[in-house]
């Protein structure tokens, strides 16, 4: 059997190589400004700490200034220790002492142009100084440039389009010195073209790094942006799932599980509330009439409807409705008295009564109505709180069977 194969097209490769490279280096604006943000302490204080070391090995080099290009060690020294070296630490104990404010008020590209700007401002007074010698030591001198490129790449870790910028500033210097530099004749002549390709050699293997190091950091950002998006929908469905088990699937009301835990809570802080508690349980009158004239989805509409009319007149203040089961609602209000919950109380049975559902199998109103009793609940005598809940619940039982005796279609407090 043959296995039949395709040449390998190099230039189609590079390509796709090259642009799954640009891709892993896109961020949306938003994901940029994120990224930006979240980067900026940690490369603020990189790039302090990689100041003040700069300043140390900048200022080191006036060793080989003295033993290369000694006929201008006093204008190095004026460069390095009289220009350069006040800049850079103004800037970096002007930002040690300000990065609260700088980080707070200061776009990141600055800091990076700050750092673009320091290394190119050190190629150039190297430049200045190889352009002002006459030292046959130029061409090994020019050399200095590599460290220069290898700081800014990949110590101080510019951002890749900054580094780019630096680095080809670095290779312009060399190139310049070499052009503007041809009158002296030098014995390590010879050496300058091997220097400025591996100048070269060097700034493109640093940029490479730099991008890389960007591509990862990015990638890291991206991986925690997408850990993150998991973990916030992860924690709303977990919270829709906990909602939606608190929530009866006809009405949207709470459902028997939620109002027993509310009624609960409302029992254990009602010593400290200084104020009563209420419950009322509502009662749709003849509902089972209803469902057998209608049929049992117009039923679930009507529950639907009441569902609503009840939610919408509710007072304001702490409470809860449920509903308690079939064609029962339950309400607890905390924070009230007798007769604000009778108010309450009459206000939802009018509700129910203005949305004029037609019933015409009641016996008590053309239109379906509902019957509520009352329970108020001010102390909490006992030490199980379940004995006082079941105490109120057949308190609020006992109203509601009372208003249904009296003809429905009205309200009942428990005596």
């Amino acid at each position: 059997m043959l296995i039949h194969t395709e040449p390998v097209n190099l230039r189609r490769a590079w390509r796709r190589l090259v642009e799954q490279q640009i891709d892993g280096m896109r961020l949306s604006p938003d994901q940029m400004q994120r990224f930006n943000a979240g980067s900026a302490p940690d490369r603020f204080r990189h790039f302090l700490l990689t100041g003040l070391g700069s300043l140390v090995l900048f200022n080191l080099f006036l060793i080989s200034d003295w033993y290369m290009v000694p006929d201008v060690f006093n204008l190095a020294i004026a460069a390095r220790l009289y220009v350069l070296t006040p800049a850079v630490l103004a800037l970096v104990v002007t930002g040690y002492v300000v990065r609260g404010w700088w980080l707070a008020h200061v776009p990141p590209w600055v800091m990076e142009v700050l750092g673009m700007v320091g290394t190119m401002a050190v190629s150039a007074s190297l430049g200045v100084l190889m352009l002002a010698t006459q030292s046959e030591q130029l061409s090994v001198y020019r050399a200095g440039l590599v460290p220069i490129l290898v700081f800014g790449n990949l110590v101080q870790r510019l951002r890749f389009r900054y580094a780019l910028a630096s680095t080809l500033f670095n290779l312009g210097v060399c190139v310049g010195t070499m052009a503007l530099r041809q009158d002296l004749s030098r014995p390590y002549a010879v050496v300058e073209v091997p220097l400025a390709l591996l100048l070269v050699l060097v700034a493109i293997y640093t940029l490479v790094s730099n991008f890389n190091l960007e591509m990862d950091e990015r990638q890291r950002f991206l991986q925690t942006e997408r850990a993150y998006a998991l973990r916030t929908e992860l924690e709303h469905s977990h919270r829709s799932l906990g909602d939606l088990s608190n929530r009866d699937p006809l009405t949207g009301l709470a459902n028997r599980r939620r109002f027993d835990s509310y009624l609960n809570d409302a029992l254990q802080a009602l010593p400290a509330s200084g104020s009563a508690l209420a419950l009322a349980l509502i009662d749709v009158d003849h509902f089972k009439a209803f469902n057998d004239r209608y049929g049992h989805p117009a039923g679930d509409q009507c529950l639907r409807l009441i569902a609503q009319a009840l939610t919408d007149a509710l007072p304001p203040g702490p409470c809860l409705l449920a509903r308690w089961g079939g064609e029962e609602f339950a309400l607890v209000m905390q924070g009230t008295d007798p007769a604000d919950a009778m108010k309450v109380a009459e206000v939802l049975r009018a509700a129910v009564a203005a949305l004029r559902m037609r019933h015409e199998a009641s016996i008590t109103s053309e239109h379906v109505s509902i019957s509520v009793g009352l329970a108020m609940l001010d102390r909490v005598e006992d030490a199980d709180a379940s004995d006082a809940i079941k105490r109120l619940l057949k308190q609020a039982d006992q109203a509601l069977y009372q208003s249904k005796q009296d003809g429905r279609n009205q309200c009942t407090m428990a005596g």
